[in-house]
C-alpha cells in the first residue's frame, strides 16, 4: 500500500479526538441521524486489486493484472452518495464510484487469453475498468436522538471490462497484433446493515456492510461492500466526513463472449464533503 496517499485521512482522524473531547452537548441529533436528505461527494483513493480469467476451449490460468502489469498503483476517484428518509422508518441511498488503470509489461512467461497465446519476452499492454453503483432500502428497527441500527435489501449494478494487446505469432508462423477484450455488467441483489451513533451534536460514528452469495443467469460468485467512518458537523447543512471503504467482486461469468472469472478487491480511505436538510 502506498502510504502517501492515506496520510490526509490520517490527519482528519488525528483532528477528531481532540476536537470531540471538546463537545459539551449531549442527547441531540447529529444530521447523520435527523435529517430527511443526505448528500456527499469527494474522493476514494483505493489500494486495487485484479485479476481475470479468460477461458478457452480449455480453462486458462488466471491472469494476475497486479503482478504483471502494475495496475494496483493508488489513484482518486471521484465518488458520490446520497440517502432520503422517507417516512418514519425507511429510506433508500445511492451510491456510485468507478476505476481504471492500465499498464504494459515484458511477460516473465505465456499468458493465455481464451485461444490466444501472448508468448514470453512479448511486451504486452492491458487495462481494467469497473464501475459499480448501489441502491439499498432500508428499515430502521432501532432509533434514537444518539443512535440507530437499520436492516434491508439492495442492489448493485456492476460493469466491468479489461482488455490485452500484443503481437502473437499468427498460424502462418507471422507476427501479428492482437487485441483481446471482454466485458460485462450485471444486477446483483445483496443483504446489509448499518449502525450510526452521535457522541455529540457534532460528531457521528457510521458504519456499513452489503453481501451477496449467489448464482443469478450467467453469474455466480460473492460480493462485499463495506465502510466505517466519522462525520463532523461544521455547520447546520454541513459536514466533512472520513471512511475507509472496502469492496470486494469474486465472480464466476459464463457468457457467449466472455467464459471465466474476475476476482476484483478495493479498499482505502473516502474523503468529502457532506450536504444535509
Amino acid at each position: 500500500m502506498n502510504i502517501s496517499r492515506i496520510i490526509p485521512s490520517i490527519a482528519i482522524l488525528l483532528l477528531i479526538c481532540p476536537l470531540s473531547a471538546v463537545a459539551q452537548t449531549s442527547g441531540a441529533s447529529h444530521p447523520l441521524i435527523e435529517d430527511t436528505f443526505l448528500l456527499g461527494v469527494g474522493g476514494f483513493f483505493p489500494d486495487k486489486r485484479f485479476t481475470i480469467g479468460v477461458d478457452g476451449s480449455v480453462p486458462g490460468e488466471e491472469i494476475d493484472f497486479d503482478e504483471i502489469f502494475r495496475v494496483d498503483d493508488s489513484e482518486a476517484t471521484g465518488a458520490i452518495q446520497f440517502r432520503w428518509r422517507f417516512g418514519e422508518k425507511w429510506s433508500v441511498q445511492g451510491q456510485y464510484w468507478g476505476v481504471s488503470d492500465s499498464g504494459s509489461s515484458t511477460l516473465q512467461e505465456d499468458v493465455h487469453w481464451e485461444d490466444v497465446i501472448f508468448e514470453a519476452g512479448t511486451n504486452i499492454g492491458a487495462g481494467i475498468e469497473v464501475d459499480v453503483a448501489r441502491v439499498f432500502f432500508g428499515r430502521r428497527f432501532s432509533a434514537g436522538p444518539q443512535h440507530e441500527f437499520a436492516l434491508g435489501l439492495g442492489l448493485h449494478w456492476l460493469e466491468i471490462s479489461a482488455y490485452m494487446e500484443g503481437q502473437i505469432l499468427s498460424n502462418q508462423g507471422d507476427s501479428e497484433f492482437y487485441r483481446g477484450s471482454v466485458s460485462a455488467d450485471a444486477p446483483l441483489p445483496n443483504i446489509g446493515g448499518w449502525y450510526k451513533y452521535a457522541w455529540s451534536p457534532k460528531w457521528a460514528f457510521s458504519a456499513r456492510i452489503d453481501w451477496l452469495d449467489v448464482s443469478l443467469d450467467v453469474y455466480s460468485g460473492s460480493l462485499w461492500n463495506a465502510q466505517v467512518g466519522v462525520n463532523w458537523a461544521v455547520f447546520e447543512h454541513f459536514g466533512v466526513t472520513a471512511s475507509w471503504n472496502f469492496f470486494s467482486l469474486d465472480v464466476d461469468v459464463d457468457k457467449s463472449d466472455w467464459h471465466g472469472v474476475a476476482e476484483i478487491t478495493q479498499d482505502g480511505p473516502f474523503l468529502g464533503l457532506t450536504a444535509n436538510w
